[in-house]
This record gives C-alpha cells, structure tokens and sequence, in this order.
C-alpha cells in the first residue's frame, strides 16, 4: 500500500514537474512572439507614418502641378486671346486689301485698262508686304484657296517684288497640301522658269521629286533629286534628296 501511494506520489510528482516545465516554454515562445509581434507592430506603425507623410507629400505636389496648370492655361488663355486678336485684325487688314484691289481694278477698267508699258507697274496703292502677310496668314489657317488667289493677286500686281518668288512658291505649296499634284508641278515649274535664282529654288525642286514619286516616276524624281544635290550640297532639303535615293553621307 505504501509502495503503490509513493508511486502514485512520484508519477504526480512528475506529471506536475512535466506540465510544469512545458508550461515555462510556452510562456517563453509566447513571450518571444509578443515581443516579435510588438516589433511588427512598431514597424508597421512606422511605415504607416512614413507612408501618410508621403502621401501628404505627394498631395502637396499635386496641388503645386495643378496650380502650375492652372497658371499655364491662363497663360495660354492669354497668349491664345492675343493671336484671336492678331487673327482678326490681319482678317480685317486682308478684306480691306481685298476691297482696293478691286476698286484699283474697276479703276484700270474704267480708264480703258493698262498701257503695255504699265504691265509690270503696280496699280495699287498699299503695302506688298502686308498683303503677301495676309495671303501667308491663309496658309497658316488652311485656307488654301484663299491663299492662291491671295497670292496669285500679289504676283499680278507686284510682279518684280523680292517677295514674288516666293508667293510663287506658296501658290505651288497651295496645290500641293491639297494633293493636286498636277497643279502643284506646274506651278513649281513656273517657279523655275520665272525665278531660277531664287532662294525657294532646292525646296521646289524637292518637292517636284516627292511629286514624280507620287506618281510613280522614279526617273524624273531622282533627275530632280539630282539637281538638288549637285547645285545646292548645303541646302536643307539635299539631305532628303539624298535619303530619298538611297544616297548615305
């Protein structure tokens, strides 16, 4: 009896002294995972607030962008609001144009028309420069055909002008942004035959290249090319030329 009591006592002895220690190890890993959980924790906290400060940060960009925006579109409010102006006042200049060239017209009719020695005078009274601006401002606004007439009146009317040669070219340059090829050649052509010493001569020989491309005429292109190249080596357009047949550097 005694044997089986202090057996009894030392397998609970044991039992005790077993649960007993396991009891300190899971206090110990539960310790060192509170410990690692406090330092996530902190982290975590750290990287929020390191976050939300970057994002205060990137808010206060955005608002600067937006108001640079907001700047720059003034801006180009401003800017925009002064070409309207321009637009409009060379629209008006131009009808004004429009307007005495027809009544320096009706006057030559009137008077029986021109003398032969007269032909090559102008008739009219106002400025060259300002109507070759006005047939320009077309181009520019793609009223092509306004242009045309704009400038062919200009060449009728100014034909020895420094600026004839190239109201003959924007008349060329006319028909061909409205890919009339054929008309945009002859009148390229004119602008070699009346003005063979003009400053437009290499881009209107590139462009008659380009054009003979378009209709499939290798030969004449690169004959055009070839002028380009020979007579104008420094001319911006050569290099094109060159890139057009295949010629490198």
């Amino acid at each position: 009896m005694k044997k089986t009591i202090f057996w009894g006592v030392t397998l609970l002895s044991a039992t005790f002294f077993t649960f007993g220690c396991a009891s300190r190890k899971e206090i110990v890993k539960f310790k060192t995972q509170l410990n690692y959980l406090e330092k996530s924790n902190q982290n975590l906290e750290k990287n929020v607030a390191d976050l939300d400060s970057l994002l205060k940060e990137q808010l206060k960009e955005t608002q600067r962008m937006r108001a640079d925006i907001n700047s720059s579109f003034g801006s180009m409010d401003e800017r925009l609001q002064v070409v309207e102006g321009w637009l409009s006042d060379s629209d008006s200049r131009f009808n004004e144009i429009i307007k005495k060239m027809e009544m320096e017209k009706g006057k030559v009719w009137e008077s029986g028309g021109l003398s032969t020695e007269d032909t090559t005078k102008p008739v009219a009274n106002f400025d060259p420069q300002t109507l070759y601006e006005a047939a320009h401002l077309n181009v520019i606004k793609g009223n092509y055909d306004l242009a045309i007439l704009g400038f062919s009146d200009f060449i009728s009317y100014f034909p020895r002008s420094s600026l004839a040669p190239g109201a003959q070219y924007w008349i060329a340059e006319c028909h061909y942004s409205k890919n009339d090829f054929q008309k945009a050649s002859d009148e390229f052509g004119k602008l070699l035959q009346r003005y063979p010493n003009s400053e437009k001569k290499p881009a209107a020989l590139y462009k008659l290249g380009l054009i003979n491309l378009k209709q499939n005429d290798r030969v004449n292109a690169n004959k055009y090319f070839g002028e380009l190249i020979d007579n104008y080596p420094h001319a911006p357009e050569t290099k094109l030329a060159k890139e057009q047949m295949g010629i490198k550097d």
